[in-house]
């Protein structure tokens, strides 16, 4: 459906030419629940940013606080670059919080992904960390920006990604395969120029009954730290290692470093 964009105007934007434009880049606001509350925040200059749409839970509605036209001012160095859109939700939340209790969030999101995809001829196709970095057109998250987009992590492991694009495409979105250890969907870990990638847990991961279980297409030597919390270093095949590690409890995230080998690890965080 035709989303219905209420103009919020925020001072923070510049111009640019479109030419330049091949990302669609989603974050999380962090704070605001309303596009309402939002567009207050980027109303003040003083604040220094700004992103072009957000979303919440209002079926159909979405608050545009920057003409596409010109670049909003939240992803650093890949401003030019970007369209963006925050979610009025948070990196923390888990899968099932974005599917259960925000699916008009994620609808309004795909809507916008599919008008924008369809406004500068960009492919609703996910990029991977060097394809957002380097020079590919698609969909990205802010962490796939990685420190050139400011360093941020959202829109946090249990963002549905696959979810919103199948929405964006106008495909019966697939579902996540389980498993009977209450297994969550795979993520594909983003890694930035020092071959590391922080995954942010749920409030339900760190309750101390999840295990962690990582998995690389080729051998690599894997060094996980749980921030405040120790660190291990595993040497990893693909989906080796099934047994997991204890996700401390009260641990909030992790930073997972590839030393030698491999590629982009495959995370799986599954209850015990």
């Amino acid at each position: 459906m035709a989303l219905n964009r209420v103009w919020m105007p925020s001072p923070c934007y510049h111009g640019r030419s479109t030419s330049g434009v091949r990302l669609i880049v989603l974050h999380t606001a962090e704070g605001a629940r309303t596009i309402e509350s939002l567009g207050n925040f980027f109303a003040n200059y003083n604040n220094q940013v700004s992103s072009h749409v957000g979303a919440d839970d209002q079926r159909g509605k979405i608050g545009e606080y920057v003409k596409p036209g010109n670049a909003a001012w939240t992803q650093a160095n890949y401003n030019n670059a970007a369209v963006s859109l925050e979610l009025c939700g948070f990196a923390s939340w888990s899968t099932s919080e974005w599917k259960n209790n925000h699916a008009n969030m994620l609808q309004n999101c795909a809507d916008w992904i599919a008008e924008e995809a369809k406004r500068f001829g960009i492919p609703i196709t996910k990029l991977s960390n060097s394809q957002a970095q380097g020079s590919g057109r698609g969909v990205c998250q802010h962490v796939n920006l990685g420190a050139g987009g400011g360093g941020h992590v959202d829109c946090g492991s249990g963002f549905p990604m696959d979810y919103v694009l199948d929405l964006a495409r106008g495909k019966a979105p697939s579902q996540p395969q389980g498993s009977d250890q209450g297994e969550d969907e795979e993520m594909q870990l983003m890694l930035d120029a020092n071959k590391r990638a922080c995954l942010v847990f749920t409030n339900d991961q760190a309750n101390g009954k999840y295990r962690l279980r990582l998995g690389c297409r080729t051998t690599a030597a894997v060094r996980v730290e749980f921030k405040g919390f120790g660190t291990s270093d595993l040497t990893l095949g693909y989906d080796q290692g099934a047994q997991g590690l204890a996700i401390p409890k009260d641990c909030k995230f992790a930073v997972i470093r590839v030393d030698s080998g491999g590629d982009s690890p495959i995370a799986y965080c599954f209850s015990v």
